[in-house]
Parts: structure tokens; sequence; C-alpha cells
């Protein structure tokens, strides 16, 4: 079951793609996501423009989104590309209310010229 508590907010979403290892097009759905573990000194690290070596961020999901278990998966949000690290469920008494992901920036994706 799923619980309607963030029902209002999904419309506000980005549009993420989300690609499972050994499938070739993507699924797109709504959902947020934020950096998880900038600090001052971070920024020092950059190697290139918004790109942070080991940069985690957390994604917001809603609840009818999966991501299968065993299968490396790969989100891209504009032009930058996250691998799943771990996902969960949230609950709202009984019912779930979102998914919660941790992912790495594993970073840009190739545009085609």
């Amino acid at each position: 079951m799923t619980s309607g508590v963030f029902d209002g907010i999904w419309s506000h979403g980005q549009k993420l793609f989300a690609y499972d290892e050994g499938v070739t097009s993507g699924r797109s759905f709504l959902g947020f996501i934020e950096p998880s573990n900038l600090v001052a000194d971070v920024v020092e690290a950059r190697t290139r423009v918004g790109f942070v070596p080991n940069e985690e961020h957390r994604l917001i999901a809603t609840p009818s989104e999966t991501f299968p278990y065993g299968t490396e998966t790969m989100i891209v949000c504009g032009t930058a590309k996250f691998e799943v690290l771990s996902v969960k469920e949230i609950y709202s008494g009984e019912k779930v209310s979102h998914r919660e992901c941790m992912l790495l920036k594993a970073g840009e994706v190739e545009s085609d010229a």
C-alpha cells in the first residue's frame, strides 16, 4: 500500500530517467535529487565544475518507483549520471510514503554532437 502524504509534491519533481543493468531503454519518473555530503573542505577537491569525486546524493522518489535488487541501476538527471547505492522504503504509518536512494555521482552523460 502507498500513502498519499506526498501526493501534492510529485508534480514539482525533476524528470529523471532510470537505466537498469541489461536493459537498453530507460524509464522516466519524477523525483528530487539533493547533495548529501557537501562540506566546506570538499569544495577544494573539485576536479571540474559541478563534480566532486565520491560525491553522494539523496534521491526522493515516488512510492511506486521500484529499483530492482541485485542489478546495477543508473539514474540520469539532465547531464549528470548517478549510480544507485542503496534503496529504502519510507513509511507513513503502515503505508509507503516514498523511497529514498543513496546515489554516487558517476560523471556526465555524453551528448551526441
